[in-house]
């Protein structure tokens, strides 16, 4: 009896072994899942997946009931019946910030070697190619050697990877060609573009692994960092400002881990900060069938570029002339080059982080200036000093060491001047919310000069702060700060002698009646008149424009009617308001103010100045503002710049300084942006301008380069990128235009999520209905971070033509217009050649008068 319920017993446990499968850390492929994977269960009756996952930095995540999995080896897609450790929809993390958690599927074939795991909805996560059964008829490494190997003397340097399908050694794929093994040591032979070479490796009781390209010369690898805080690694020196500049390329490349092209998004994008430029460059990055990928940058100091490519955002540091080499195992990375060390030991430093930017959002409202930047101070003295403390106990390189302070110091003075951004966020929300409960605390501070105490000449004079990417965002901030900020309206306002001063200035050639009447127009352009303008404007800009914006329809009819209007001497407001009233208007108590005073602009004696210029040199005005309208734009650049730049010395006490040279190159660089470039005379004097030789250097090669591009654009209908297969890069953009051929295109690429793209959408909407009738499109292309259903929903309210471009063609179009945010205008003739690559955001009015010029050619 008792060997038959053994028997018995025996069968069962054969049965149940069986029909039960785990899999301990399976292997899978490419991954958009922010967490991990940890086991796999197959049983008779269901499949499980169990999943880990950190907390994320919003703070919550998803399960949904869209999620499955599928047998590659067919199209049936088995849906999740039951989740543990969480709940469907929305999660929040507990305190630990880690969740472990079950997905049950109904059973997988036992058959099933790989499968998928995927979220039908857009954006959902997916994980490819996770093995079940490996193919034993293929070639493969010992499971004990597999893993990325660091060495082990403290510095962790990444030399060895070894995955099941190839090797990534020397910044390089290898494949297998052969494995030998003779007790605990193998000799792995393999091949890449043709060339051989063999690793030798031998097992270790304690885990470790030698390796080595000679059977006689073997160091010690492990999985695991090593922590040895005496390591001293050879050239190990601090950047110096003597040698930081040099106008060259550096090569990123690199490889996605187990990359597969069912993914379906063949490119990534890599985003440039660059103080040069003034601009944030944007580069596309094309990823190869087995994952791999490089390209070449020009790049001009070392910085941080960031990488944005297979659902992974990574910082990479790079320098001129050299290489790095990136591994992307999901949400990780590893190095190889000569850069590796400070890219490894900058990531082990990404977690030094103290600005809590939660507790600023829900507290900003209350909080004084004088608080918030002690906020800020205290969270730069916790990370400067839990830095210090990294680099006690942790070996860490002088120049990850450089880098990383000047992040924190610079990041800092960045959190500071989000003060008056971060209220006014506030504000503008508070005024917009439909009830109270929605409103959040809200007091008014008064931010004075002295609050800005914490940025010295130190920190705009040191070189040193283009190792830094937050050095980028300061320049910025400061250059947009009120406190440096001028009027906008005084400085776009020019008198005619304005225009013949610039003019002879740059060298451009005047007429004898110009000249004439450039010398007669001081005559009634008065220091007198102006300063009444100007009060004029202060008391009654806004209700002039909307007067403007109002009536200017029924003017356009009125002059169409009489034609000889146009040369009156009568204001153009008060024959517009004469007009209106005819036709029934009734006019406001604020319009009726603006309109008097108008009247009493000038004196009777003034007037009869400005007539008898009229009459004199009236056909010459008209052909010379037809002529030279353009450089109003540049007179207000160059003034603009000018008082800013005088307003920042006065600040810093200090006529010169290394932050004062770099907004000098943007400024010269506006011109060049808008596809203009400069004569050798007025190249050598804006040269002459910079303290920093490189800049100078710079500017002509950036010259040179914005030539060549106008000479493309020329020969090749306006396209600046090179050519690719149809449906990528300037021949998708064409066969998006081809519709719209003999008409001017506005393109607009926008997002539904965008608060500014939507803002912008619905104030241009007066200008398309007042240009509805002429040759103009307006052309809205986003991409598939717009919900469909949202973008269904939305575009029935936005009158134009829509796009809704896939991720790959997004790239290509980013890659050719430099979209680095949204919203991004681009601005497109009527013989579909681009015209302006990068426009920025104007009112209506001048957007129209832009458009028209482009409609009349």
């Amino acid at each position: 009896m008792k060997k038959s319920v053994s028997v018995i017993l025996l069968m069962l446990m054969c049965t149940f072994t069986f029909a039960q499968k785990f899999i301990e850390n399976p292997e899978y492929g490419l991954s958009k899942y922010p967490g991990e994977i940890t086991k796999i269960e197959i049983q008779d009756t269901t499949t499980v997946l169990h999943f880990k996952i950190k907390k994320l930095r919003w703070g919550y995540f998803h399960i949904l009931k869209e999620s499955y999995i599928q047998d590659l080896s067919g199209d049936n897609k088995l849906f999740v019946t039951k989740v543990t450790g969480a709940k469907f929809k929305r999660n929040d993390f507990p305190p630990s910030g880690e969740v472990t958690y079950q997905l049950y599927f109904p059973p997988i074939d036992k058959t099933a070697k790989t499968i998928d795991f995927g979220v039908e909805k857009e954006r959902g996560w997916h994980v490819y190619d996770i093995v079940l059964q490996e193919d034993e008829s293929s070639l493969s490494i010992p499971k004990e050697l597999r893993g990325n190997w660091l060495l082990a003397d403290g510095s962790n340097r990444w030399d060895y990877g070894f995955n099941s399908k190839n090797a990534i050694i020397e910044s390089a794929i290898w494949n297998y060609k052969s494995i030998d093994k003779k007790e605990n040591k193998y000799a792995i032979s393999l091949v890449s573009n043709g060339k051989t070479k063999t690793v030798f490796a031998k097992l270790n009781k304690n885990g470790t692994v030698d390796f080595g390209n000679s059977a006689k010369s073997l160091k010690t690898y492990s999985l695991e960092k090593v922590n040895n805080p005496a390591f001293k690694l050879a050239y190990d020196v601090l950047y110096r400002d003597t040698n930081l500049f040099k106008i060259d390329f550096t090569t990123y490349s690199g490889v996605v881990k187990n990359y597969t092209p069912r993914a379906q998004q063949k490119t990534g994008m890599i985003y440039v900060n660059d103080i040069f430029v003034g601009e944030q460059v944007s580069h596309l990055l094309k990823i190869a069938d087995d994952g791999s990928f490089s390209v070449k940058l020009p790049i001009n100091y070392p910085q941080s570029i960031l990488v944005r490519i297979a659902n992974s955002n990574t910082s990479v540091f790079v320098e001129p002339g050299k290489e790095i080499f990136h591994y992307i195992d999901g949400g990780d990375s590893l190095f190889m080059g000569s850069l590796a060390q400070v890219n490894s030991d900058l990531n082990a430093l990404n977690e030094i982080k103290y600005f809590d930017y939660k507790i600023i959002r829900d507290s900003i409202g209350i909080l004084s200036p004088k608080d918030y930047k002690a906020i800020c101070l205290d969270a730069r003295d916790k990370e400067l000093k839990a830095l210090e403390a990294y680099k006690s106990s942790s070996f860490l390189s002088v120049k990850a060491h450089q880098i990383k302070k000047l992040e924190i110091n610079y990041g800092t003075l960045v959190k500071a001047f989000g003060y008056e951004m971060y209220k006014g966020s506030l504000k503008r929300s508070n005024e917009k919310a439909k009830s109270k409960k929605k409103k959040k605390a809200y007091k008014a501070f008064e931010v004075d000069e002295s609050y800005y105490d914490f940025l010295t000449k130190d920190f705009i004079d040191n070189k040193l702060a283009v190792l830094s990417n937050e050095f980028y965002i300061l320049i910025n901030r400061i250059a947009y700060a009120k406190i440096f900020k001028e009027n906008e309206r005084s400085v776009y306002s020019s008198t005619i002698a304005d225009m013949g001063d610039w003019l002879q200035k740059n060298n451009k050639e005047l007429s004898v009646d110009e000249l004439a009447m450039i010398e007669m127009s001081k005559e009634i352009e008065t220091p007198e008149v102006l300063k009444k303008q100007e009060a004029f404007r202060k008391v009654h800009g806004k209700v002039q424009q909307a007067f403007y914006k109002k009536y200017m329809k029924d003017y356009q009819d009125f002059l169409k009617e009489n034609k000889d209007e146009s040369e009156s001497d009568t204001p153009f407001m008060l024959r517009m308001a004469d007009y209106s009233k005819k036709k029934g208007a009734v006019l406001l108590d604020e319009e009726i103010l603006m309109l008097e005073a108008i009247k009493t602009l000038k004196t009777p004696e003034e007037e009869e100045k400005e007539r008898g210029f009229n009459s004199e040199y009236g056909k010459v005005r008209k052909a010379f503002y037809k002529k030279h309208n353009h450089i109003i734009t540049d007179i207000a650049r160059d003034r603009m710049a000018s008082k800013k730049h005088n307003r920042m010395k006065s600040f810093f006490g200090v006529s010169d300084a290394f932050l004062f040279d770099i907004l000098k190159l943007h400024d010269a660089n506006k011109k060049l942006n808008d596809f203009e470039v400069y004569d050798s005379g007025e190249l050598k004097q804006v040269q002459n301008e910079f303290n920093e030789p490189i800049f100078a250097d710079y500017l002509a090669i950036a010259n040179k380069r914005t030539a060549e591009k106008i000479e493309t654009n020329r020969t090749k209908g306006g396209y600046t990128i090179n050519t690719v297969k149809k449906s990528e890069g300037d021949e998708l953009f064409d066969a998006m235009l081809k519709k719209f051929r003999g008409k001017v295109v506005y393109v607009d690429f926008w997002a539904t999520w965008c608060g500014p793209c939507k803002f912008g959408i619905k104030k241009i909407e007066p200008l398309k209905e007042e240009m509805k009738d002429e040759d103009v499109v307006f052309l809205y292309v986003t991409n598939q971070t717009s919900p469909e259903k949202t973008w269904k929903n939305a575009i029935p309210n936005i009158n134009g033509e829509h796009f809704r471009v896939s991720a790959d063609e997004w790239n290509y179009l980013a890659d050719k217009f430099k979209i680095t945010g949204i919203p991004h205008y681009t601005l497109v003739n009527k013989k579909g050649e681009v015209v302006k690559q990068k426009m920025r955001h104007m009112n209506n009015s001048m957007l129209k008068s832009i458009l028209k010029a482009e409609i009349a050619n």
